[in-house]
């Protein structure tokens, strides 16, 4: 993906990913970034996380299936996961954060969510869904 392609229609767009199928990106309609012109810069600290799915997308892996098995006592393989929402949740001159939501075999009517450092990778936050969009 390239910085180019970022144009959200209603704070979201549709993008193709590899292995990974359509995901919904979404940029918080409480961000004042969402109704800012937004620099190439902040466009490529999206798209460079994007584009580094193959790293995060694993340890993110790691994290919902240890969430399974604390809080569901849930043993859980990645086919019973599936990203559907990738959340932009910091202003253009913030460190990067974003929310990913997972529909899981696990809790169907909540899924899983979780906050990741865009740089890092590090996981901050897991819990139901709603934490992969909520900006506190």
């Amino acid at each position: 993906m390239k910085k180019e392609d970022i144009l959200f229609n209603d704070y979201e767009m549709y993008i193709h990913l590899d292995n990974y199928g359509d995901i919904c990106l979404t940029i918080l309609d409480d961000l004042e970034a969402s109704e800012e012109e937004l620099s190439l810069e902040y466009k490529e600290k999206i798209t460079t996380f994007i584009n580094k799915i193959d790293i995060w997308h694993k340890l993110a892996i790691v994290s919902v299936k240890s969430y399974a098995k604390e809080k569901y006592n849930a043993n859980i393989d990645e086919k019973d996961l599936s990203l559907v929402n990738i959340f932009i949740l910091f202003e253009q001159d913030e460190p990067e954060l974003f929310g990913i939501q997972f529909n899981t075999s696990f809790d169907e009517e909540h899924g899983c969510g979780l906050r990741i450092d865009g740089k890092s990778f590090e996981i901050v936050e897991i819990g139901d869904a709603d934490i992969a969009f909520a900006l506190n």
